[in-house]
């Protein structure tokens, strides 16, 4: 029988006094000071990386932007040279027409509303209903007095408030 091992049992930290607790808020207020400290440095530096490219970047945007409609204005007077095709193999690359997936667009004149009032006089199968609790308007009622804890019990609902803990470290530096 092979001899019981011998574990070793680590016992979790505990906060067992006041005194314990504001050396350990201190801990965290320097570390968030150090990690807001850090994090300044790293937005300086990738502002500095950034202003190095982003000019030669938005010339290129132009360039492509500005050829893009060069080729698209040339493609559309030139529909002959796609035989029937959508797109155009050349020797940089291809070139062509994507055909979008269908999409419902109102006639001139026409807005959704309207479409929305026709669809209910004559293709109503074709309206959708959505119905969905109001918890706005049952807390704001709730908060009056028009409704009270019976009358939510009523209907499935109870009105609950969360309290979560916050820890506000004060980061500024620590004078010597």
């Amino acid at each position: 029988m092979p001899a019981p091992s011998t574990r070793i049992r680590r016992i979790a930290p505990v906060v067992a006094t006041r005194a314990d607790a504001e050396r350990i808020l201190g801990e965290l207020a320097a570390d968030s000071a150090e990690q807001a400290r850090l994090q300044a440095e790293l937005d300086a530096e990738l502002t500095t990386i950034r202003k190095k490219y982003e000019g030669r970047i938005d010339e290129l945007d132009k360039r492509i932007e500005g050829a893009t409609g060069l080729l698209q204005a040339w493609a559309e007077a030139n529909p002959d040279e796609f035989a029937g095709k959508k797109s155009l193999e050349m020797l940089h690359g291809r070139l062509g027409f994507r055909t979008g997936n269908p999409k419902l667009k109102t006639l001139s004149g026409w807005t959704w509303d309207r479409v929305k009032e026709a669809l209910v006089r004559t293709l109503s199968g074709y309206v959708r209903t959505k119905i969905e609790p109001d918890k706005e308007g049952m807390l704001a009622a709730y908060q009056r007095g028009e409704l009270d804890d019976r009358d939510l019990r009523e209907v499935g609902v109870k009105v609950v408030q969360d309290e979560a803990f916050f820890i506000e470290p004060k980061t500024e530096a620590k004078a010597a």
